[in-house]
């Protein structure tokens, strides 16, 4: 099987090592001097458990694993399995187009799960109301994508680039939950689970609809909270305050899944433990936040914002929190 990993981050690179351990033919792109490092010296990367670090590895570039800037330079393969894997800033048209070539009529696609991605009113089930079914919130993204070809993934997981070409996953959660939105995927994606199995986690999953909403909710809630605190995991983890903030933005956004009467999969304190447990992490958006660069928030909050207006449901305490932190980020 070759699988093509766009977008070489911290969870891209990852996602290669899973692949590439487990036997199969990894096309990894990525730019910059990450690329560089990477494609002279190998992809460095350590796995944790939060302190305690459990596996340390260089994959070299080999006649399995490949390392590009451009999917220009990748020829004459017959693609199985494409992971997106960018910054949501980076997801346009133009990366889009790039894939196109590689999309056939039975390669399996898994899109970014940071946000709620356009195909969530996708194939329904009977249960939810048949007015949402199949509506498409953003035609132009899923113009490029083959509905019946794509998987559902998300990413429990916390990890970071330390340095160009060196990689550290920090702590493990749940891994890649991940399921077929049409039945046509359902053995492939039965054979990644079985993959990444091997060197990871990937759960079986009730309702990967669901999960993926709580994946999104818990990122947009826990990178608005941390920017708005400016702290860590293990900052928030001892600050009520910002715990309650987290829960009263997941449990207004739990009013989606109600109206849809699609299942909850993962309790509101549950998914708090759960992120709070990687306390050696620090949210993403808060990096960049410090770092000075794009922030993702805004992807997420339109999603949500999207939804909410198909289905008529408010966010209010989400949308007053994400309008302060917005209001931070532009005054710097």
């Amino acid at each position: 099987m070759n699988i093509l990993i766009f977008g070489a981050g911290a969870i891209g690179c990852h996602i290669g090592y899973c692949m590439y351990n487990s036997g199969y033919s990894v096309k990894l792109i990525c730019r910059g001097e990450h690329y560089e490092q990477m494609k002279k010296y190998g992809m460095h990367i350590k796995i944790s458990d939060n302190e305690v670090l459990k596996h340390d590895q260089v994959i070299m570039e080999n006649s399995r694993f490949e390392i590009q800037d451009d999917t220009t330079k990748i020829n004459n393969v017959e693609i199985d399995t494409i992971f997106i894997t960018v910054k949501l800033g980076d997801y346009n048209n133009t990366m889009l187009q790039s894939l196109q070539q590689f999309m056939g009529v039975d390669t399996a696609v898994i899109p970014p799960c940071t946000k709620l991605p356009f195909w969530w009113f996708y194939n329904l089930h009977k249960k939810s109301s048949e007015k949402y079914n199949n509506i498409d919130f953003e035609p132009q993204v899923s113009k490029y994508f083959v509905r019946e070809n794509i998987i559902s993934m998300t990413m429990w997981l916390s990890g970071v680039i330390y340095s160009p070409g060196h990689v550290w996953i920090k702590h493990i959660q749940r891994g890649y939950p991940l399921g077929a939105v049409f039945s046509k995927m359902n053995s492939h994606a039965e054979k990644l689970r079985n993959i990444f199995n091997t060197t990871c986690l990937s759960p079986v999953v009730d309702d990967i609809r669901s999960e993926i909403f709580i994946k999104s909710i818990n990122s947009f809630a826990f990178n608005t909270v941390a920017i708005d605190r400016e702290f860590n995991n293990f900052q928030l983890s001892r600050d009520k305050y910002s715990q309650d903030c987290v829960r009263k933005i997941m449990l207004e956004g739990d009013q989606i899944l109600d109206a849809l009467n699609i299942p909850i999969v993962q309790s509101v304190e549950d998914r708090i433990t759960q992120t709070l447990s990687s306390t050696e992490h620090t949210m993403s958006m808060l990096n960049d936040y410090k770092s000075g660069n794009q922030i993702e928030l805004s992807y997420l909050w339109e999603s949500f914002n999207s939804v909410c207006k198909i289905i008529g449901v408010e966010m209010e305490y989400s949308r007053s929190m994400y309008e302060k932190v917005m209001s931070k980020i532009f005054a710097i």
